[in-house]
């Protein structure tokens, strides 16, 4: 019974873009994820179905605050794990077909998420 609480009472805790602690746009479309945030404060989730050899353009920068993004695998493994303050332009190469999630977290955050193959 407690890991249930636990896992509905992690789900509060999602975040999505038209709600309180988001002030920007996002936009989530089957091949993209597009994110300019002025104001976040929370974790949002995206995922890309996605065919072996597909490359992500990648636009990552965190002008303010603290902004984390983790790309993962249908495998559930890391393909990617950054901050968006050292390379902010990147590709990502993808080598498995499959559903592919995007994780943000953000904490008094202002910053750029560009993703689209």
């Amino acid at each position: 019974m407690l890991p249930l609480l636990l896992l509905a009472g992690g789900g509060v805790f999602l975040f999505c873009c038209n709600q309180e602690g988001f002030t920007g746009s996002c936009i989530k479309n089957p091949d993209a994820y597009l994110l300019d945030l002025q104001r976040m404060d929370g974790t949002d989730l995206h995922t890309l179905e996605l065919h072996e050899g597909d490359v992500l353009q990648i636009e990552f920068e965190t002008k303010k605050g603290s902004l984390y993004m983790e790309i993962k695998a249908p495998d559930g493994t890391t393909i990617y794990r950054g901050n968006g303050k050292e390379t902010t332009e990147f590709t990502v190469n993808i080598r498995e077909s499959g559903v592919y999630t995007i994780v943000v977290e953000a904490r008094h955050a202002k910053g750029t998420i560009h993703i689209s193959t």
